[in-house]
């Protein structure tokens, strides 16, 4: 039975974190700028062959010219040196970047609620069963 407990509680807290996750992103992309980002290099990296990280360069509201290398890459590159795309960032820190996509906003928040939703189901539903089936 306790085991039930520490599944519901492992749920909870996830769920709490998911929400944080979901908040911040939020308050980020209220208070971001977005900006037409270019490919301008690559970062190439030795793991398992070669893996290109892409390197991007984009203006800030008051031109301030900023350079932002994706945390990962891809071998054979997934972008081409040229390529435009939107990115959002900080204005108060222009060096937090991301790339304007959902799955890259909201990845943190989707991966904790998919985990702590069915934990919520398991353990829940054990107390639940229990009063009506006990």
């Amino acid at each position: 039975m306790w085991q039930y407990y520490l599944i519901l509680g492992l749920g909870v807290v996830l769920l709490v974190w998911a929400v944080y996750s979901f908040r911040n992103t939020m308050t980020f992309l209220n208070n971001g700028y977005k900006a037409t980002a270019t490919v301008i290099d690559f970062h190439k990296y030795e793991s398992d062959g070669e893996v290109f990280a892409p390197i991007f360069t984009f203006r800030t509201k008051d031109n301030q010219l900023i350079t932002y290398e994706l945390a990962e890459g891809n071998d054979p590159p997934a972008w081409e040196i040229g390529e435009t795309t939107t990115v959002i960032y900080d204005p108060s820190d222009p060096s937090k970047v991301s790339l304007y996509s959902y799955f890259r906003l909201f990845i943190w928040t989707l991966v904790l609620l998919s985990i702590s939703l069915p934990l919520l189901v398991i353990g829940g539903g054990y107390f639940i069963a229990a009063r009506f089936l006990l």
